[in-house]
């Protein structure tokens, strides 16, 4: 699920900065090759799409495992064609630090990608999520295709990792058995959740899991936090349960609460909450799991004059987060606004302007990225 959406009034902001929404050179980040990517593919069907991405690397010689990330379904379908795949670009930087060359990919309808938003699984007293799952699935297989030819790429070591909706599509891909994929990690996979604690028909989620489960041949590693509000804690040890009775090889990993909304775990501000886990099942694949790369580190700057306890702490997670596209805006009096994981920084900026005034503040940006607004 698409993140750091403040307020009732984010759409209006985001709509009128819809302008700036072309392909922008990503942030810099010492020792990692960041840059936008289009990928013209061609899907199962036969048919052909172009499918917008964002590529993670270390910035040295040599092809790398390749960490195919893919998003969630928001509950707001207005935030679909707004989505950016800079929204994981925290996670990206976790794997590219690890030696992985880490691609985003936005599915068809989402952001700039082509095409129309694929199939959710229809209404909610009617769900197909086969029908979902698979149509995730081939924008995946597609973006993957496509990727091993790229000269980075090590197409023998492909890792599907995915959140969400993305987490069920990429269990969907690693069915179809592709070459070079090696293994799934599936953080809080699943589908038809319209509002907290709220599945519809989850049996025939879990029935789906189960026929998943009788497909998949290769390991997978499922992460669900206690306090998921779109897939609860019991709900994911039954799409668990059976998709291992199908026969399918996989582990979970019971994860502590995070925030207000565990669902965001793959997004913690402190990445050893979740690399160890992943790092752990990696070692059993024979992927690396080495740091070749340090990460930046957090930002540095005065917390603005006038915020609360409550903002101070927005601010500081604000500084240790990964996210280059990103702004903090305040009208130092206690008003601030956040934006993180846009495509482009000044994209970052007009959010965070706009989540400040929505009150009618006169705010201003007071830190683009890690450095202090001009």
């Amino acid at each position: 699920m698409p993140r750091r959406y403040q307020g009732a009034s984010w759409l209006l902001a985001l709509l009128a900065f819809a302008a700036c929404q072309a392909a922008q050179a990503a942030a810099p980040a010492p020792g990692f090759v960041r840059e936008p990517l289009r990928l013209d593919v061609t899907l199962p069907d036969g048919k052909r799409a172009t499918l917008e991405a964002l590529l993670t690397r270390p910035d040295q010689p040599g092809r790398f495992p390749l960490a195919l990330i893919n998003h969630g379904t928001p509950r707001d379908p207005v935030a679909i064609g707004i989505a950016a795949p800079e929204n994981y670009s925290d996670v990206s930087l976790v794997f590219a630090q690890h030696g992985y060359a880490a691609v985003v990919v936005n599915r068809r309808g989402y952001g700039q990608s082509s095409g129309q938003p694929a199939t959710n699984g229809g209404l909610c007293n009617d769900k197909n999520y086969a029908d979902a799952a698979n149509a995730a699935a081939a924008d995946i297989l597609a973006a993957a295709a496509r990727l091993q030819h790229e000269p980075w790429v090590d197409a023998r070591q492909i890792l599907l990792v995915g959140h969400s909706a993305g987490g069920l599509g990429s269990l969907a891909a690693a069915a179809a058995s592709p070459p070079g994929i090696v293994g799934v990690v599936n953080f809080a996979g699943g589908g038809g959740s319209p509002q907290p604690d709220t599945v519809c028909q989850p049996e025939r989620l879990v029935q789906t899991m189960h026929a998943l489960g009788q497909k998949v041949h290769v390991p997978s590693l499922w992460i669900y936090a206690a306090n998921d509000h779109f897939f609860g804690p019991q709900l994911a040890r039954q799409m668990f349960d059976a998709f291992v009775a199908g026969g399918a090889s996989a582990e979970f990993d019971a994860a502590p609460g995070y925030g207000t909304d565990g669902h965001l775990f793959i997004h913690a501000t402190a990445p050893q909450l979740w690399w160890p886990r992943v790092a752990s099942f990696l070692e059993q694949l024979h992927l690396p799991t080495r740091a070749v790369v340090n990460l930046p580190p957090p930002g540095t700057l005065p917390t603005p004059a006038g915020l609360s306890a409550l903002g101070q702490q927005a601010f500081a997670s604000y500084l240790a987060s990964f996210h280059y596209e990103k702004a903090f805006a305040t009208n130092r009096a206690g008003r601030y606004g956040v934006a993180s994981g846009r495509r482009s920084q000044d994209d970052a900026n007009a959010a965070a302007m706009a989540f400040c005034q929505q009150t009618g503040a006169t705010c201003t940006v007071y830190a683009s990225g890690n450095q202090l607004a001009r």
